[in-house]
């Protein structure tokens, strides 16, 4: 993981004022993706086995950072620019609502980019807040544990594979319930696979077929260690969402019933035909669908397919929780090593003698 801090002035997720107890710990956790910055301010305290995350209000932006980079290599200056004041907008907005702890995580294209490190650095000046670089194995298991604990149920119990679909990068993991197992980081994401194989609305099928030949080879080489299938083949992303507001005919955004959506393998067929022949314009209207998502979604959802046929699911568990809800666990173990809550002696046991203490409306960019 690297870490691009700000200067002058410390790092507020490692140095801010944090009260001394079990109280729950209010965090600003911000994930800076290759489509999408994203905002989570939550609650998080001590469960029985792991942490509770309660939201208190997310929202997400539209960035394309990783527009043009698998070309050229490096950021755009007026994309990193628009990058560092929307976290800059974050972050004012978690202070306003009392977080006490402040994280951002970069990931794919943070990470693959030239002047990666250069970006992440003006967002901490501009923040005031430390960046994370995280790898693709830090992203992946966050992912997967975020994305297990707030589903829940099944997942948490039986064998699972967790994918997260980004602008960028996919990251995809497979474990036994929370304990996360092998991993892979994927170099593509519904951007770059849109930049790179779609270029005309609707998609035709010669592009199609070139794009899900190349997802199905990279998933078949760095996924071979992991499982034909699993009980549960559970997905995050802007991507997912798709499906389950398409799935649903949803006319807004409606978290609670994206988290947990089950939808089957001839429904996700069914989603991607209809997005495969829709132009984009078609896709602008629908509305559950957010900002900045009409022009790659096709690809991205012909990336879920694959994936889907790969792990031979019967099914698609949709989840609303990825590496923000991640960033949130991290930000509250890291607050509590340094600063433990206090050891409370229990009362002394009685003697037989008397003695004389706001939320946003729901978005589609928040997914």
């Amino acid at each position: 993981m690297q870490r691009h801090e700000h200067s002058p002035g410390p790092s507020l997720l490692e140095n801010s004022s944090s009260m001394n107890d079990s109280s729950p710990l209010r965090v600003t956790a911000v994930d800076v993706g290759s489509n999408s910055i994203r905002l989570l301010v939550a609650d998080v305290s001590a469960g029985d086995s792991s942490e509770v995350v309660s939201t208190v209000a997310r929202a997400g932006e539209p960035c394309r950072l990783g527009r043009g980079l698998e070309r050229t290599g490096t950021i755009e200056t007026p994309l990193a620019e628009r990058a560092a004041q929307l976290a800059r907008e974050f972050v004012r907005r978690g202070r306003a609502l009392g977080a006490r702890k402040f994280v951002i995580g970069g990931t794919a294209a943070l990470r693959s980019a030239h002047n990666g490190p250069e970006v992440a650095a003006r967002i901490a000046e501009q923040t005031g807040v430390d960046v994370r670089i995280l790898s693709g194995e830090e992203e992946a298991r966050l992912v997967y544990e975020a994305v297990v604990l707030g589903l829940g149920g099944p997942a948490r119990r039986s064998s699972c594979v967790v994918f997260d679909l980004g602008g960028g990068s996919t990251e995809v993991v497979s474990g036994l319930g929370e304990r996360a197992g092998r991993w892979a980081s994927l170099p593509f994401g519904a951007v770059s696979l849109t930049e790179r194989f779609l270029h005309v609305s609707p998609a035709i099928d010669s592009e199609v077929e070139a794009l899900e030949r190349h997802v199905m080879a990279e998933v078949e080489a760095r996924c071979a260690d992991m499982p034909d299938s699993a009980p549960v083949l559970a997905g995050v992303g802007g991507t997912v969402t798709a499906f389950a507001v398409i799935d649903q005919g949803l006319e807004a955004y409606e978290p609670e019933r994206v988290e947990g959506c089950l939808i089957d393998s001839s429904r996700v067929e069914a989603v991607v035909e209809r997005l495969k022949r829709s132009t984009e314009a078609d896709r602008k209207r629908i509305g559950a669908l957010g900002k900045g998502r009409a022009d790659i979604v096709v690809a991205g959802s012909l990336a879920v397919r694959v994936l889907a046929r790969r792990f031979r699911n019967r099914s698609l568990l949709c989840s609303t929780q990825g590496l923000r809800y991640g960033l949130a666990r991290l930000a509250f173990r890291e607050d509590r090593a340094v600063n433990p809550p206090i050891s409370v002696d229990p009362p002394p046991a009685k003697s037989d003698t008397p003695s004389g203490a706001a939320l946003d409306p729901p978005s589609p960019n928040d997914h």
